[in-house]
């Protein structure tokens, strides 16, 4: 019998003790999968609890301000700015540091309906923010939350009267000599009808969100106003005002099922703060809607949705007929790409009537509030139209 000179196997290399260490100290996958899903039951449950205690509208109108201005119904607010000159010590000089600051104002202008704290929804979803950190000082329009007695509030009210008064106090506070109109929905039609009515050279841009131009191409709007015209004024002039109840119930029917679906995703995210925030913020929009006046609203029915008076140039407000084509200064216009109420298609059709040369139009994702305050909007939406101002309009001069 021969010996067996056949080598032995060789031994599996070993890890270095440092591995070998720092993988004994790593749970496995699975635990820590496990440990995660804890984490957030434990911190959903807690969050929960609180949820079921707070208002909806705690989480909303945070950013500091003081009403500077009042008219009838209405209130100008100027929010605190968030940027200050600073004096550095470095060394043995003092350095000066100037804040940046842009060179005209921003008022910001809402829809008829909701209130103004939808430009300043949760900290973290606030354009009132973002502007003022982008060095704008910032006025808003607060429309007010009409009464019974404000029945006969018509457009002329705010095109002729309460949005003039609030840019010239806007210009007057800020002593800039001119100012940046930025509405959403109907506060976009605010200023464009400003403009369309006095030829404002004060006005220095234009910046609308989800505002219709082009009534007509309202399909769902549409489908009520052009089969139930009739019944609906005459629903109106028994109301008197159009209760907010009666909008907000509307407003949620264009998406039924997301309004039943988003309890099933607030559960599934108790745990992150932010979420519950953004689903505060949005329940307090569309459960605080407040009154349409009657008039305002009969008026709008009328000759913006049913004759579509705005598109074509022939909208009158008393004596004055807001022409489209007086408006030459730079305007920026931005539509949801699954808005219902306003398409895409009714808020392109700026480009068609603006005399301006400088017009931008931009699709972004979300519906009718979400392109106002949806996910993508701080960046798609506020960033863009902050640098698209301060583009064209530029910083304040060095004084």
């Amino acid at each position: 019998m021969t010996a067996d000179h056949t080598p032995p196997a060789p031994a599996d290399p070993q890890p270095p003790a440092s591995s070998q260490h720092s993988a004994a100290k790593r749970p496995p996958k699975v635990l820590r999968q496990l440990e995660r899903g804890a984490v957030r039951a434990v911190t959903g449950f807690v969050n929960g609890l609180e949820w079921l205690q707070r208002e909806s509208t705690a989480v909303v109108d945070r950013m500091p301000y003081e009403v500077v201005a009042e008219r009838g119904l209405v209130k100008l607010r100027r929010y605190q700015t968030l940027v200050k000159d600073e004096d550095f010590q470095l060394g043995q000089s003092v350095v000066h540091i100037a804040a940046r600051r842009q060179r005209y104002p921003v008022l910001l202008i809402p829809p008829l309906m909701v209130q103004p704290w939808i430009f300043d929804l949760t900290p973290r979803r606030s354009l009132v923010k973002t502007l003022l950190r982008q060095g704008f000082d910032v006025f808003l329009l607060d429309l007010g939350a009409p009464k019974a007695e404000n029945e006969g509030v018509n457009l002329e009210s705010y095109v002729l009267d309460w949005v003039p008064h609030a840019i010239d106090e806007t210009v007057r506070v800020s002593g800039a000599g001119g100012l940046v109109l930025y509405g959403y929905c109907m506060g976009g039609l605010f200023a464009l009808m400003h403009s369309a009515v006095h030829d404002d050279p004060r006005v220095k841009a234009i910046v609308t969100i989800g505002s219709p131009i082009d009534a007509h191409k309202m399909a769902l709007v549409q489908l009520f106003v052009q089969n139930a015209h009739g019944q609906i004024q005459a629903l109106s002039k028994k109301l008197g005002n159009v209760p907010g109840v009666v909008s907000s119930t509307a407003f949620r029917m264009t998406n039924p099922i997301k309004a039943v679906t988003r309890y099933g995703d607030l559960f599934m995210n108790l745990w992150n703060d932010d979420f519950i925030n953004d689903f505060d913020g949005i329940t307090a929009w569309t459960s605080h809607f407040v009154d349409y006046p009657g008039d305002a609203f009969r008026q709008l029915l009328e000759h913006f949705m049913k004759d579509n008076k705005f598109r074509d140039g022939s909208m009158r407000f008393g004596d004055h007929t807001a022409d489209l084509g007086r408006i030459h200064c730079p305007v920026l216009a931005f539509a949801g790409t699954t808005d219902k109420i306003v398409p895409p298609e009714a808020a392109r059709e700026i480009l068609a009537v603006l005399a301006s040369q400088d017009k931008t139009f931009r699709e972004v994702p979300g519906g009718h509030m979400g392109v106002m305050a949806g996910r993508a909007a701080p960046e798609m939406v506020w960033a863009t139209s902050a640098a698209w101002l301060q583009d064209r309009l530029g910083l304040q001069e060095e004084r």
